[in-house]
């Protein structure tokens, strides 16, 4: 099974529609606030006039000309009277401050009257405002810094819950990541009946079609691979057992590579039957003791023949010679994965045409056998894959080396694959248990 690609937590749904969400609830409380915040300033200002003309409106009721009549000024209060008699214009009192035009420090307001005995009197009153602009500015941090701590503080809070209701998602997701097209098993369905059972009972269905598509597959290559089997088996038994001894050079030439190209469909058709196996999930293991320097000798000489017509031999190393080389293990399983290694050296061989086998005894028991390419192979266990295949290797299917991959498992072994200074070695390494 492939590894799950590294997905970071802004990547997440979490993440994403507790971002949204809380957007559209920052923007909406965002025209609130300031709403608020606009209405409040207004009101602010409004009940200051309302103080300063009530301030000086009483002012103005105590001051008088007949007989002349001034009101002293009270703690914080500041002002200016001057009467005005249509000839000359006469200031009473004036207890401004000098800087009395600069807004931000002070409100001045102005009112007049007209007494009985003709002209008029006004007053310049003045307040400070620096309490005014302090309730301001404190709206303004309620704007400017608490809204947006309240937007952190909601979206931490929602990006949690949602993590909690979530969780179903993720039991599917963890679920799913598990089935394959050996074991399919259907994933249970939430209690409550909302999207998350909807979607895991439209993923069980799909599940059920997967699992009746490869079933049939399955069959097909099984059945398909049995009636091939028959014909191929009769037509190598044929050319092998023919005299050849009276034939001329070109026919016996011809005769050898139509027995190697026979060979070669069925060791493919083997191959889709042992596929057919491990996807149907029938495929046995029955343990004997195996002496795995003697398979790889009694397997070698079946490729003796190919060897010689491509100009090729092998090299088989014992380490150490006079090491025990028994194993535990299916041996008609073990065989298959000796086969398909050599079989995939003899066919990828460039330039040199010697192939190393060394049968091993360190650690752990096994094999190893290395050949030389032309190119070293980028990320070669990938190789391991369903049919997947170098790059510029094209030929066969791709199953050899995924179905060695399976039987080695199956017989308590690992198949390692490497490339490097131009050479391709499969190693497989048994457990001693």
């Amino acid at each position: 099974m492939r590894n799950r690609p590294t997905s970071f937590f802004y990547q997440s749904l979490r993440f994403r529609f507790g971002l949204l969400f809380n957007s559209l609830l920052f923007l909406c409380v965002s025209i609130i606030v300031y709403s608020l915040y606009d209405n409040a300033k207004t009101e602010l200002d409004r009940s200051f006039s309302l103080q300063l003309s009530s301030a000086a409106n009483a002012l103005l009721q105590k001051t008088d000309i007949n007989p002349i009549a001034v009101p002293l000024p009270k703690n914080g209060e500041f002002f200016r009277i001057t009467y005005d008699n249509k000839v000359k214009k006469t200031q009473l009192i004036n207890t401004l401050p000098e800087d009395v035009a600069d807004k931000e420090k002070w409100r001045m307001v102005s009112l007049k009257k007209y007494p009985e005995n003709g002209g008029s009197i006004s007053v310049d009153f003045v307040l400070s405002a620096e309490n005014y602009h302090s309730a301001v500015r404190k709206l303004r941090r309620l704007l400017y810094i608490y809204l947006p701590v309240a937007f952190l503080v909601s979206f931490l809070g929602g990006y949690l819950l949602s993590g909690f209701f979530l969780r179903p998602l993720r039991r599917i997701i963890h679920n799913a990541s598990k089935v394959d097209l050996e074991h399919i098993t259907l994933l249970s369905k939430p209690q409550a009946r909302d999207e998350f059972y909807h979607l895991t009972d439209a993923l069980n269905r799909m599940l059920m079609r997967i699992d009746e598509q490869v079933k049939q597959q399955t069959a097909f290559f099984t059945t398909a691979s049995h009636e091939l089997r028959t014909p191929i088996s009769n037509m190598l038994t044929e050319l092998q057992i023919f005299n050849r001894a009276s034939l001329d050079s070109d026919t016996r030439k011809l005769l050898d590579n139509q027995e190697q190209e026979v060979k070669r469909m069925k060791a493919l058709v083997d191959n889709f039957l042992w596929m057919s196996q491990i996807e149907s999930g029938n495929l046995r293991t029955n343990r004997s003791e195996i002496d795995l320097a003697e398979l790889v000798l009694e397997i070698s000489e079946g490729f003796a023949k190919q060897m010689a017509i491509n100009g090729q031999r092998f090299r088989i190393e014992f380490s150490p010679v006079d090491g025990d080389f028994t194993i535990s293990a299916d041996k008609n399983q073990v065989e298959v994965i000796i086969k398909n290694l050599i079989s995939n050296a003899v066919k990828y061989i460039k330039g040199d045409p010697i192939i190393d086998i060394r049968v091993f005894q360190d650690k752990k028991k096994g094999i190893m056998i290395s050949n030389p390419v032309s190119r070293n192979i980028e990320d070669p266990e990938k190789l391991k894959g369903q049919f997947l295949r170098d790059t510029f290797h094209k030929d066969g299917f791709g199953l050899g080396l995924w179905i060695s991959d399976i039987l080695s498992g199956k017989n308590k072994a690992k198949l390692s694959l490497g490339s490097v200074d131009q050479r391709f070695c499969a190693t497989v390494e048994f457990d001693e248990g």
